[in-house]
């Protein structure tokens, strides 16, 4: 079968290899028929996170179950499923507590030895372990292209929201108007946002963030201190989310969320370091809640629902549908900022 693979820093291709097969009895394969090229792909593009030349790539992906194990109990043949982007044993103590990005046996897909050398979702076909935990059933009425990121991204934004605890009555910050941004901004509306605020330099995104409710703010034009003063009565937004992953992010989250407010940290970091003045943020009685992988099998039932009703909308996110042959475009487009989502059909 054809496969996008890591070829080296900032170079992918596609390429042919083995076709996957059941390897234990909880395994189901899947005939994906639609993946996505996402942000953090591009965090082994661009060597931020080790892979190894000739590993396969990708996580976010929805298709056809052709075949499963003995054990795959809920998943049958012909079910249309979304998988999860981290692959989890839902046996373990955390596991058991919903905690299932702290699994005791998680791999991610597409990440290789980092993520357990589990295979890409960018492919023809996949293999999913303990797939009654990792599979999701697509409703009868809803389009691969509403379902797909509930695997991952739609789920991460629905999370990190609720997370903030967001009341009716909360202003809402997000840091960074990127794909997942986009969905934070969402979930925050459908969780009850008196007010939401994308924060970013792009304008592109901003205004993708604005067609979902978002009032943007260009910080390369405007302080978002500033602007969350403004519509605060000078008190700062009640929950801020860092949906970027940089010590710039951060910083700006921190800057803008009142005293006593909530900061959800859910943007990627690895060895980012900063200096914390103990006393200023003790003072200020800041809430900062690390988001760390999402986990995405107690969460994307709520996202599903949210999908189905209307609550969140993943259209206006997507960019390109280019063909799987065609993935290395769509990473260059992905990485230059010139896609806000590529989709890859096989």
């Amino acid at each position: 079968m054809r496969a996008v693979v890591f070829d080296d820093i900032g170079r992918v291709s596609v390429t042919d290899v083995a076709d996957p097969v059941i390897e234990g009895p909880g395994d189901a394969i899947v005939r994906v028929t639609l993946s996505a090229v996402c942000g953090s792909d591009l965090h082994f593009l661009h060597g931020k996170t080790p892979i190894d030349p000739g590993a396969s790539i990708g996580h976010e992906a929805v298709g056809v179950v052709e075949s499963t194990g003995s054990a795959a109990a809920g998943v049958a043949r012909g079910d249309r499923v979304v998988v999860a982007f981290q692959i989890a044993c839902g046996r373990c103590w955390f596991c058991r507590r919903g905690e299932t990005q702290l699994c005791e046996d998680s791999g991610t897909l597409g990440a290789g030895a980092f993520g357990g050398s589990l295979p890409g979702a960018q492919a023809e076909r996949l293999r999913v372990p303990n797939a009654s935990v990792n599979l999701l059933r697509i409703p009868d009425d809803m389009d691969d292209e509403d379902a797909i990121f509930v695997g991952d991204i739609a789920t991460s934004g629905y999370y990190a929201a609720s997370l903030g605890e967001i009341g009716a009555r909360d202003v809402v910050a997000v840091v960074g108007a990127g794909p997942v941004g986009f969905f934070c901004v969402q979930a925050a509306r459908a969780l009850g946002a008196r007010r939401v605020f994308a924060l970013d330099r792009e304008p592109e995104r901003l205004s993708l963030a604005a067609r979902v409710g978002a009032d943007p703010v260009n910080v390369a034009e405007r302080h978002p201190v500033t602007v969350l003063a403004a519509a605060t009565d000078g008190r700062g937004a009640d929950v801020v989310i860092d949906a970027v992953g940089s010590v710039a992010a951060f910083d700006t989250a921190v800057a803008v969320v009142r005293r006593g407010g909530r900061v959800v940290i859910l943007g990627v970091y690895a060895s980012e370091t900063v200096e914390l003045q103990l006393g200023v943020y003790w003072a200020r009685a800041l809430d900062l809640r690390f988001a760390g992988i999402t986990p995405v099998h107690a969460w994307w039932g709520p996202t599903m629902d949210a999908v189905a009703g209307g609550l969140i909308d993943p259209r206006p996110l997507v960019s390109h549908r280019l063909p799987l042959e065609d993935a290395a475009r769509g990473y260059e487009l992905f990485a230059a900022r010139r896609a806000t989502k590529v989709l890859l059909i096989p």
